[in-house]
């Protein structure tokens, strides 16, 4: 079964002068290597070191899943010049699989797309027209990275609504969604938590 490890949590906070904003990132260990969200400006040396621990270095990474197109979440795609990149970008489109170092864009459908063993793309949209979540089945149980479609602990109250969000009847239909399938979400802006059931 596949691995996940939290190679730091996201932020989303008031500080002086504005906000600090960056996601999550996570490595998924099964048949290949795979990175969930590469964070904002301010991670990129967090990052190679969080990878450096793992004794991965960028190119070690096979498949890089966006979960969404806000720049907390890919500002440092370009550290991972070998890897295929998982997005959906438009709503008229099923999504997109890149393969960086040969130019090579494949369109595929990302809702139930299964990347790895043990692992699978779901659409998720709400906060962002275009929005995935990854499934990952792990000895301890079915784990969800949900970026921002969960974007912090708070979010798994249904009665609770976004302060912003594309579409809030798809954000709750997400929510939904992920919490009835998910032991444990990894949040965008958060870290890991067990569902109660």
């Amino acid at each position: 079964m596949a691995e996940v490890k939290v190679l730091f949590e996201g932020v989303h906070e008031l500080i002086e002068g504005g906000e600090n904003v960056g996601s999550m990132s996570v490595l998924i260990r099964s048949e290949k290597n795979i990175l969930v969200d590469t964070g904002s400006f301010q991670d990129k040396q967090k990052l190679i070191d969080s990878l450096q621990k793992e004794g991965l270095t960028p190119e070690d990474i096979d498949i890089i899943v966006l979960t969404h197109l806000h720049i907390d979440h890919l500002a440092n795609i370009n550290i991972f010049p070998d890897s295929s990149i998982y997005v959906k970008h438009n709503t008229s489109t099923p999504g997109l699989r890149w393969k960086t170092s040969s130019y090579f864009i494949e369109s595929v459908v990302v809702d139930n797309l299964d990347i790895d063993k043990d692992v699978k793309l779901i659409e998720t949209p709400g906060h962002f027209p275009c929005q995935i979540s990854v499934v990952v089945k792990t000895e301890k149980g079915i784990v969800v990275i949900a970026g921002d479609a969960i974007r912090d602990k708070g979010y798994m109250d249904m009665s609770k609504n976004p302060g912003s969000c594309h579409n809030l009847e798809e954000f709750n239909k997400s929510r939904e969604k992920i919490l009835k399938i998910a032991d444990y979400i990894i949040f965008g802006h958060g870290g890991i938590v067990k569902v109660k059931k």
